[in-house]
């Protein structure tokens, strides 16, 4: 791959400005993905990313979240204070294999901490399935005896626990959770997995590193956006809210690790790098937008918002 950057840096300030009476006219509405792919072939990629964003801010569902987290303090709670919950992470795909990309979810279980939770990883696989690992957090939530519960999952991890929840909402234990935080999550589908597999050579590539890595080319399978699993209604129980964080970047903003995936899937719309922006949002919960953030939620505003969030769901 040439280049360090996938386009210059743009007038962002202008760009937000030109999309705006669109905005308005959505009337609080989120645009879909098919409205968003409309806009990308007819105005570019630069204002349908842009105009997503400031649609996800500006719709009524999100905005009392927004404001809410916008509100807290970004500080930690003394050391004395008695834990206030219990947050599980379920990480992302290779968070065994590469830990400094962020797949483990570590800062997230390190700031929980600091703002009065407990908190610990569930051990699914790095490379696991996703009804391998939809079975481990079964089991591992068949053990958990914390009455305040609440998923942070990351990536694949949101599959992970959809499909988890999908077969397995009357275990007893989903009762003592609180909430499920999805932070760029594929719990609709993965598109660059679509696109990895759209070819015969490209999916034979993917076998072949499949084997490499000791996993079930299944896994390919799972997480392509067609997938029944994915298309099925998403049903949360009634004592179990939902936040989505979803990374919205522009071209100019897309981190090395993720430009080539970023290109393959731009014609379909605005997107991390894994998977189409809008469908990164699972519809049940209120979205946080992050702005300048690719699918690896490496940015420097994430620590304040991590803070912001566990405060805030600590008062829930």
């Amino acid at each position: 791959m040439s280049g360090y950057y996938l386009s210059a840096p743009v007038d962002e300030i202008e760009l937000a400005a030109s999309v705006a009476p669109s905005v308005a006219a959505l009337g609080g509405r989120v645009p879909s993905s098919n409205e968003l792919l409309e806009l990308t072939r007819s105005r570019g990629l630069d204002y349908s990313t842009m105009y997503l964003y400031e649609a996800l801010r500006a719709a009524p569902s999100n905005r009392a979240f927004i404001d809410a987290l916008d509100t807290q303090p970004e500080r930690a709670e003394s050391a004395a204070s008695t834990p206030k919950g219990k947050v599980l992470v379920v990480p992302a795909l290779f968070y065994g294999h590469y830990p400094e990309t962020g797949a483990d979810a570590a800062l997230a279980q390190q700031i929980a901490r600091k703002t009065g939770f407990e908190a610990e990883r569930i051990p699914i696989r790095s490379v696991g399935t996703v009804a391998g690992n939809a079975d481990i957090i079964r089991q591992h939530l068949e053990k958990e005896t914390a009455e305040n519960l609440w998923i942070f999952s990351v990536s694949k991890g949101s599959a992970d626990f959809r499909a988890f929840l999908q077969r397995c909402a009357d275990l007893p234990a989903v009762r003592r959770i609180r909430g499920w935080i999805s932070v760029c999550g594929l719990a609709n589908g993965c598109h660059i997995t679509d696109y990895n597999i759209a070819t015969p050579l490209r999916a034979l590539k993917y076998r072949a590193i499949c084997r490499l890595f000791g996993v079930s080319f299944e896994l390919m399978r799972e997480l392509a956006t067609s997938n029944p699993l994915w298309r099925s209604e998403l049903r949360l129980p009634e004592n179990m809210r939902l936040f989505n964080f979803a990374a919205i970047p522009l071209p100019s903003h897309v981190q090395r690790s993720v430009m080539g995936r970023y290109r393959a899937i731009s014609a379909l719309g605005p997107n991390d790098g894994m998977v189409l922006c809008r469908d990164s949002i699972l519809d049940a919960g209120p979205v946080y937008p992050v702005w300048g953030c690719d699918h690896f939620f490496r940015a420097p505003q994430c620590s304040s918002i991590l803070y912001r969030l566990f405060r805030h769901v600590k008062g829930l």
